[in-house]
């Protein structure tokens, strides 16, 4: 009945005839195990018109339905007939209690099992409805909206079991698809919210929240009830109930299967969040026996593949006070020393914004002699040095780095070493950095590595934006997102937010982000040296045209001084978007300041974190800064080179931008020859962005 009536006899399609027979069977079936009554059935064949003599033919019909499906089948009961049929016979009860089992399933706590069932259940409906074809017969069209509503009840009972497992990468498009379908159903939509929200999406987690309650208030007149508005306040929080809980009853392993398992998790899989789940059960135990070898291994699975994984200042001080714990009971000059020293190092160095203690760890372990320890020692001394001033030095560690891995055994280290050196070609704008990100690919393609995979997955949603293919950037930002949060990483919202402002940037629409950029600010899962965000919203501001939110968001940027920002990953989009403020409110004396800063840095490409967003060459910031001051004859050679820069990169959305910026200042200065060579240059720029869909140009 689960979609075109069907009826097989020992597993083979059994034609039981023309229309009035699969009717007269239909009501029959829908009413299976119960009497049905001849005048009943006759006024589902005929409706208030019946013929003279109806009875006679129902019953001669019924008679060549036995003759069809078996006598045993069909049996006379007074006042009519009974489809005598074991309920598994029926797809429609085999739904049923497949669906009522799930429910119970999920209320009973058991996510994993209820998906199994509700997904059989799924299964066999094989069409958009129940009886679809005996529309015009009242009571089977009753019956087929009830069991619409229990297959959509048990769409939504799935989905819930998927949140609750955390098997929700894919729900996304089905949901918007059901909450398009059914706006009224306030569950799709605090399903919808929660599964955006867990991609990174929190932005559109709002947004559906608010088109949710535009259609109640049009629809209804009412406000959006408790259960949604809940789910609306959890995002805006960060609640950590909106996160998925992971089945872990594998982590009631004895200790050195938990510990095992987690470092197979970290190191082969570079799953952080399955990791981290293994390594807390066997630090506890750990503890518990006195074990202290036990105690350091987890201790640094905790700490994961990157620095400064755990955001909050509660989970970072645990692990912390956990590696100095560990430290004080393993032997010194042990491998596990060196290794704790190195991750106790990075952890203080990189929140400070220094990477003296790792690099001196680095050091000791050169000598040391073990390569596990050194491999460990390099990567996170690596992830220390991101700032535009330790280019050479970042080199020079991957590449030893490099060599090392074939010495450790690990497959982690090979991996790292790969990608910390794709990364420094990127962050270098070196001309065979794609040529490096194919080779990672190779790497990850033998084995998936989630955390590896996250940062390959955000190289190409960045190149992407270089070559101006927008609409794929945006829904490789998204996949990405849930790529991040599948394998545990907090950096899944920060990138997420970093690809959205770079995509907005180039398209001319940045200041449409002023309100998700303001909430992005105080998120929890940022570092806490990345002051991005406070330049992304003042650039955003300005050009929306809200000049006090802008100046604001500077002014908190700058605090005393500008060149007081650490110099982290996220240093060079920081000083790009005070730039671009500073040249959107004609602030002349920020914009002198971020042109002595970023001097220095003129042959490199603006890119955020591991190369997850690019803004250009950082010779555009600096004309744009000496456009702001006024020094015309510094900005058209700094715009010049910009272009230069820009066309070696490929970024043909940034190539549009600084030529345009280029002819502007060609146009202000108004030398001999340079209002031609302004024409020249816009000419090119409009041509360009006509290419990949870019923003008019509309001037200052």
């Amino acid at each position: 009945m689960l979609g075109p009536f069907e009826v097989r006899l020992d597993g083979e399609p059994r034609d039981v005839g023309g229309p009035r027979l699969r009717a007269l069977l239909a009501v029959l079936t829908a009413e299976a195990g119960h009497v049905v009554s001849v005048p009943a059935l006759c006024r589902a064949l005929w409706g208030a018109e019946a013929p003279a003599h109806a009875d006679r033919t129902v019953r001669t019909y019924l008679s060549r339905l036995r003759g069809t499906v078996g006598p045993e089948a069909i049996l006379t009961r007074p006042p009519g007939y009974v489809l005598h049929l074991a309920p598994q016979a029926l797809d429609a009860a085999r739904f049923e209690r497949l669906a009522a089992e799930g429910r119970r399933m999920l209320a009973a706590g058991e996510p994993a099992a209820a998906r199994d069932r509700l997904a059989a259940a799924l299964a066999l409906w094989r069409g958009h409805a129940a009886y679809e074809e005996f529309a015009d017969i009242e009571t089977l069209a009753a019956e087929g909206v009830r069991l619409d509503r229990l297959r959509h009840n048990a769409v939504q009972d799935r989905i819930d079991a998927d949140l609750a497992t955390g098997e929700d990468a894919g729900l996304i498009a089905e949901l918007e698809a059901l909450t398009a379908a059914f706006p009224g159903h306030e569950r799709l939509w605090a399903q919808l919210m929660t599964a955006l929200y867990r991609a990174g999406r929190q932005s559109d987690a709002l947004a559906a929240f608010r088109r949710a309650r535009h259609g109640l208030i049009t629809a209804s007149g009412v406000e959006p009830s408790p259960v949604l508005t809940q789910v609306h306040r959890q995002v805006l929080a960060h609640h950590p109930a909106l996160l998925a809980t992971r089945a872990t009853a594998e982590v009631t392993a004895p200790d050195h299967d938990a510990l095992t398992a987690g470092e197979h998790a970290l190191l082969e899989d570079g799953d952080l969040r399955t990791s981290r789940e293994y390594f807390e059960t066997a630090y506890v135990r750990a503890e518990q026996a006195g074990d202290a070898t036990a105690l350091a291994r987890a201790a640094l699975g905790l700490g994961g593949v990157w620095v400064h994984e755990h955001r909050t200042a509660v989970a970072a001080a645990s692990l912390l006070t956990r590696l100095r714990h560990a430290l004080e009971r393993v032997a010194p000059g042990s491998p596990l020393e060196h290794r704790l020293q190195a991750r106790l190092a990075a952890e203080l160095d990189y929140e400070a914004g220094t990477h003296d203690r790792v690099l001196a760890v680095a050091s000791r372990t050169r000598t040391a002699g073990d390569p596990v320890a050194h491999a460990e020692a390099l990567s996170l001394a690596h992830h220390c040095l991101l700032g535009p001033d330790h280019t050479a030095l970042r080199y020079a560690i991957a590449t030893e780095l490099v060599g090392v891995s074939g010495r450790s055994g690990r497959r982690t280290d090979l991996v790292m070493s790969v990608l910390w050196d794709t990364v420094d070609l990127f962050l270098a704008g070196d001309r065979h950095a794609e040529r490096r990100l194919g080779e990672l690919d190779d790497l990850l393609a033998e084995r998936k590595h989630l955390a590896a995979g996250f940062v390959a997955d955000a190289l190409k949603v960045m190149l992407a934006i270089r070559a101006g293919r927008f609409r794929e950037a945006e829904a490789g930002a998204q996949a990405c997102a849930e790529v991040g949060r599948a394998a545990g990483d907090f950096d899944a919202l920060g990138w997420y937010g970093a690809q959205l402002v770079a995509i907005r940037w180039f398209q001319g629409r940045l200041g449409e982000l002023v309100p998700v950029l303001d909430g992005l600010m105080h998120s929890p899962t940022l570092s806490p040296i990345d002051n991005s965000y406070y330049a992304a919203l003042a650039v955003a501001a300005a050009s929306a045209g809200d000049r006090r939110t802008a100046a604001g968001a500077l002014a908190r940027l700058c605090g005393e001084d500008l060149g007081a920002l650490p110099r982290s990953s996220t240093w060079l989009t920081s000083l790009c978007g005070a730039a671009e403020t500073a040249y959107l409110l004609d602030d002349g004396a920020t914009a002198a300041r971020v042109h002595e800063l970023l001097t220095p840095f003129g042959q490199l490409p603006t890119m955020a974190s591991l190369g997850i967003a690019c803004f250009g060459s950082v010779h555009h910031p600096l004309g744009t800064t000496a456009l702001t001051a006024g020094d015309l004859d510094r900005a058209v050679p700094h715009l010049r080179a910009a272009v230069r820069h820009n066309l070696a990169l490929a970024h043909w959305p940034a190539v549009v931008f600084s030529r345009r910026r280029h002819a502007e200042a060609l146009v202000r200065r108004g030398g001999p020859g340079d209002a031609a060579a302004a024409d020249r240059e816009l000419a090119a720029a409009e041509e360009e962005a006509r290419t990949f869909g870019g923003p008019p140009f509309t001037g200052r």
